[in-house]
C-alpha cells in the first residue's frame, strides 16, 4: 500500500489522471492532504482545473 502522504509527482499524476477518471475515495484523501501542505501542487490542480473548463467550452 502507498503511503498516506503522496509526493507531489503522485498529485500531479493524480490530477492529471482526474481529467479522464473520477478517482477513488483514498486517492481523493491523499490529494486534498497533500494540497493543503503544499503550494506548488495548489497551483498545478489549479491550472489543470482552468484547463479543464477551457476544454468544455462555453456551456
Amino acid at each position: 500500500m502507498k503511503s498516506l502522504k503522496p509526493t507531489c509527482r503522485e498529485v500531479h499524476q493524480l490530477v492529471s489522471e482526474r481529467m479522464d477518471r473520477p478517482l477513488t475515495v483514498i486517492e481523493r484523501m491523499r490529494v486534498g492532504a497533500h494540497l493543503v501542505v503544499c503550494p506548488a501542487c495548489t497551483r498545478f490542480d489549479e491550472q489543470m482545473q482552468l484547463l479543464r473548463r477551457a476544454l468544455r467550452g462555453p456551456q
